[in-house]
């Protein structure tokens, strides 16, 4: 066996920056996905990076013989280069093509787009499978150095962005990737290689200097040409970070926007418009100080609130481009709380057009906040008389996934239990949503499903629920009110003469009734059987199951979806044909070949490791979501999913894999990491509820260590396993490539049914099925070291190097090099 020493230290480096650019570039597109496409498009990114990787692996698993271990070094460095090439060819091309596509082609155009993107994931893949299956074993410090390098990706791509535009960021990727390959073959007699590495990197590193320079000084330079259909023009600002893109254009002097005004303003202003990942958009508004000039805001349903009883101390959800600001100035509040998640909206206000809105936060009694307002509002210690959630929802992928939005933790019981313990005495919840009589009154229900559990949460018992809940329409908006104190009769009348009288449509009220469901769910009649008996699933969305905005249930995954954009539940569809994608892929990568050497070796030799590496690509990524999603809840903001979440349980489970040696043959040293690993994730699991509950009023530093703590011990085992795995099948030397493609493509498969699974059952089963894949691998690792396998070397004869997955007859498996 040769030691870790033989491995020379370039292999370490190449497999750290190659990993560290595969998930940055991930990221990336991700956010192209988000902004050009839709955010539930966006979620392909991880399974296209997956399928890619497992493409990679399985050409090196095809061809032994050009892929044999006297030539990892030239062939790296040559799909380092072809990576390089790829990954920004793809991404220009991304750019300049008009995807102005109908519905009816949204489907085509994201097989179009993902095609497109696997090319540069199968280079990555085959550089990382050349590493980890052709060189000598050597223990996990390899795999270590991938993962690793995966987490330093994940990592900085979040600093990046901040500085420069994601174009320059692939651009330098790129450059990276290809420089790598050339420190790796430099010293080789392969000069055709060394030139083209060298070449690819210098050119790339030249571009990335370049674009980089013209994006910091405000200069033309490559973009977005096209979002979502619409030509991107008449752009005044642009900023990108990881999980949003924001844009604002001018519109002039005109009619003035709003959401749901009861008649068409007489007064002409002059507003900017701001949008979210060329989607979800707001204005901003030509504010010097006349408050007078916005009286049409009065005449916005999502303003009701203030009809319903005066409010001095207000807390804002959501700036966006201070429109809710100026409304609660313009109804006399003393003092407004104006909370801000993304900093580039914050940056827009507070410095790109603030002479334009009239800074808003040098208002007297105005304070803007750039955080969660959420976790905000756990630890402060401030109280409001009304606290304001107007239309949030970004529609914006965060990168670790299209379906975690960064609104996700606002529309849960949990998140409104913090608002209610947030209200003074007689304050107001205030969320608007949007509505469609006709159509769509899914929110509508869903907002007085969680108000009616929150209510409950508050000590309001079932059949007093209807007079803490006011619910008041115009057009395509409906806003509902909630209060943890009653509404009195004469606290009532009055409001509801004064909402009437400024044209406002009630639908809910103490004695006013909308239909049997909201009745029902305003009552004790709302159990399981009647939800279940909905055609809509519009049980109260929590901490557990965040994902308010789909009302599909898991049976739908597999019904004919309508591509029809505007529908939220339009994810559902895509996500049902991503699980048929991975369903197929996991058809054609792994049982194909499968029953292709099923023919040739025994089945008790086979099956083992297929089933170990396989049962390691579902468990690490259900337990990576699954944590993923209940911990940005916790932690409060989209970007602690990457720098806190995805990089400790990347960084730990590298830690992890470096500690498994070149021999780690002995039986009781695996079957003590085994026990450690399956308790560290049971003990994990039974925690992170029970622990984010009493620590969500910590303060972001004390969160973040919290979740560390919570993270690192079982993410610190995950990553033993699969050098672990390596060491007790290596004899199978040239069918490694076949195992880490199915690690690969299974992952894939987890990436996409983990979300569906968290939808319809909620985050904590999947992460316990999670368990349950990591109880799969130590069952069969542990019967592998007792239980003797058939050496196939006993039933044929020697094997020739060019063996591959389609085989020839009478072929067999090299032995390995001991």
């Amino acid at each position: 066996m040769q030691s870790i020493s033989r491995i020379p230290g370039r292999y370490y480096l190449a497999i750290f920056v190659l990993a560290s650019a595969t998930l940055s570039y991930q990221i990336l597109i991700t956010r192209f996905f988000s902004v050009m496409l839709h955010h539930h498009f966006a979620f392909a990114a991880i399974s296209l990076a997956m399928l890619g990787l497992t493409r990679g692996a399985m050409k090196v698993y095809g061809k032994p013989a050009r892929y044999a271990a006297e030539r990892v070094g030239i062939e790296f460095a040559r799909h380092a280069s072809w990576f390089a090439l790829s990954s920004v060819g793809a991404m220009i091309v991304f750019l300049c093509v008009p995807l102005a596509v109908s519905a009816a082609n949204v489907p085509l155009a994201l097989a179009l787009a993902i095609i497109a993107f696997v090319a540069p994931f199968t280079e990555g893949g085959v550089c990382i499978t050349l590493l980890l299956t052709r060189l000598p074993y050597g223990g996990g410090w390899l795999y270590a150095a991938d993962l690793m390098g995966a987490a330093v990706g994940c990592l900085g791509v979040i600093f990046i962005l901040l500085v420069i535009d994601p174009v320059s960021a692939t651009l330098w990727i790129g450059a990276l990737a290809a420089g790598v390959g050339w420190i790796v073959v430099r010293r080789s007699e392969d000069v055709r290689g060394v030139r083209l590495s060298g070449a690819v990197a210098l050119t790339l590193a030249v571009a990335a200097t370049v674009h980089s320079g013209l994006d910091l000084t405000g200069r033309s330079h490559l973009g977005v040409f096209w979002a979502k259909g619409a030509e991107q023009t008449g752009t005044l600002f642009e900023r990108w970070n990881t999980y949003s893109r924001v844009r604002v254009r001018e519109l002039a002097e005109k009619v003035p926007f709003g959401w749901g005004l009861v008649g068409t303003p007489d007064a002409r202003i002059d507003q900017h418009y701001l949008d979210i990942d060329a989607d979800a958009g707001t204005v901003i508004t030509r504010y010097d100080g006349d408050i007078g000039k916005l009286a049409y805001l009065k005449d916005d349903v999502i303003n009701a609130a203030y009809l319903v009883q005066p409010a001095a101390d207000v807390a804002v959800v959501g700036v966006g481009g201070g429109r809710d600001i100026l409304s609660g100035l313009l109804f006399g509040a003393s003092r407004i709380r104006a909370i801000e998640i993304n900093p580039a909206i914050f940056e827009v206000l507070t410095e790109k057009f603030a002479d334009f809105s009239g800074h808003l936060d040098r208002q007297p009694g105005v304070s803007l906040v750039n955080a969660e307002a959420r976790s905000y509002i756990n630890h402060s210690p401030e109280r409001y008389d009304l606290v304001q959630i107007s239309l949030i929802d970004t529609w914006a992928a965060t990168a670790a996934g299209g379906l975690t939005l960064t609104e996700n933790r606002l529309y849960t019981v949990e998140a409104w239990d913090d608002f209610y313990r947030a209200l003074k005495p007689g304050g107001l919840l205030s969320v608007s949503r949007w509505y469609n009589a006709e159509k769509h009154r899914g929110e509508l229900y869903r907002l007085i499903a969680i108000a009616a559990s929150a209510l409950q949460r508050k000590g309001v018992s079932a059949g007093e629920l209807r007079h803490h809940v006011v619910a008041v329409n115009v057009g395509g908006i409906v806003t509902v009110i909630t209060r943890p104190d009653a509404f009195s009769d004469a606290e009532w009348q009055g409001a509801r003469e004064r909402l009437q009288a400024q044209g406002f449509k009630i639908l809910l009220g103490p004695d006013i009734t909308f239909d049997a469901v909201t009745s029902t769910l305003l009552s004790d009649k709302a159990d399981q059987a009647f939800f279940d008996s909905l055609p809509e699933n519009i049980a109260a969305s929590t901490d557990d199951n965040p994902f308010f905005f789909y009302t599909s249930r898991f049976s739908d995954f597999v019904s004919t979806q309508s591509w029809d954009i505007m529908s939220n539940n339009v994810a559902i569809g895509v996500t049902g044909s991503l699980i048929i994608v991975a369903l197929c892929a996991c058809g054609y990568y792994i049982v194909l070949p499968f029953l292709r050497l099923a023919r040739r070796m025994p089945m008790a030799t086979l099956t083992p490791p297929v089933a170990y590496f396989s049962a390691i690509g579902m468990g690490f990524m259900l337990i990576e979501i699954s944590q993923m999603q209940r911990l940005m809840v916790f932690l409060g903001h989209p970007v602690y999913g990457l720098s806190v979440v995805l990089f400790t349980i990347l960084l730990f489970s590298g830690i992890g894999s470096a500690t498994v040696g070149a021999d780690a043959s002995r039986s009781r040293v695996t079957v003590f990491r085994i026990a450690a690993l399956l308790t560290t994730l049971v003990v994990a699991g039974l925690l992170t509820p029970l622990v984010t509950i009493w620590a969500r009023s910590l303060s972001t530093d004390m969160r973040i260590v919290v979740s560390v703590l919570l993270l690192a011990p079982p993410a610190f085992c995950m990553g033993m396993m699969f050098p672990l795995g390596l060491g007790n099948w290596r004899r199978h030397h040239e069918l490694l490539p076949f195992f880490w493609s199915t690690n690969g493509i299974t992952s894939m498969l987890a990436s996409v049914l983990g979300v569906a699974l968290s939808i319809q059952f909620g985050i904590a089963k999947t992460y316990a099925l999670g368990v349950c894949s990591y109880a799969v691998c130590a069952i069969v690792i542990i019967a592998s070291r007792w239980v003797p396998s058939i050496d196939m070397s006993a039933e044929k004869g020697p094997v020739s190097p060019e063996a591959s997955i389609a085989g020839k007859e009478g072929a067999t498996i090299r032995r390995p090099h001991q």
